[in-house]
């Protein structure tokens, strides 16, 4: 009974762990991607990029953040979207937005819910330059860095309001591991003790 009573706690402690192990910040830096190919519909580890023509490119030389690969709509021009969709729900999304300068750009966010009803939004209205907030290394041309929170956050929709296609840095929080699942937990373990004193 010691035994059986040990394999359950063993387990309760492990699902906990690895709930809590699962609810760090993701990153997508889009840095193991090569430059020029379509990544439209492909997983990249939880998250599926589409675009209403089927095309998301992946950008690299002197179109980039910091040296590193981006990636873009279809089209430089204004009213491009990328629907970012996420494998698990999330609580919050940030990402970096712009492009290799000399011009003014303007870009929006909405976040949607698992039923499509949106349930946040984000915009940076017209800008050029870098972020004076959220700064990027090496970066010199013009971007801003958007981010949006709300519960149980399934897909954002990016858009091109204006010119500017570059987008990096795609960082997401999960949905946090819900307090009753620790309530379970504790209870079960409760409930084998309670049982390994009535067998007694």
């Amino acid at each position: 009974m010691k035994k059986q009573y040990v394999m359950t706690a063993f387990m309760v402690v492990m699902a906990m762990f690895f709930l809590v192990s699962s609810s760090h910040a993701t990153l997508w830096d889009f840095n193991s991607l090569t430059a020029g190919t379509n990544i439209n519909g492909v997983n990249l580890g939880g998250v599926t990029i589409t675009a209403p023509d089927s095309y998301v490119g992946v950008i690299a030389d002197y179109q980039t953040f910091s040296g590193t690969p981006s990636i873009c709509a279809s089209s430089w021009s204004g009213g491009m979207t990328l629907t970012m969709t996420f494998d698990s729900l999330v609580k919050s999304v940030s990402i970096y937005g712009g492009d290799y300068g000399g011009d003014s750009d303007w870009f929006s966010m909405k976040a949607y819910n698992a039923l499509g009803n949106q349930i946040a939004f984000a915009d940076t209205g017209s800008f050029s330059g870098i972020d004076p907030i959220h700064t990027v290394a090496g970066w010199a041309g013009d971007y801003r860095y958007l981010a949006v929170s709300a519960d149980d956050i399934k897909s954002v929709v990016l858009t091109q309001v204006t010119w500017g296609c570059l987008w990096d840095n795609l960082d997401t929080t999960p949905v946090p591991v819900p307090a009753a699942f620790w309530l379970l937990g504790s209870g079960l373990l409760g409930l084998v003790g309670l049982r390994k004193k009535f067998r007694k």
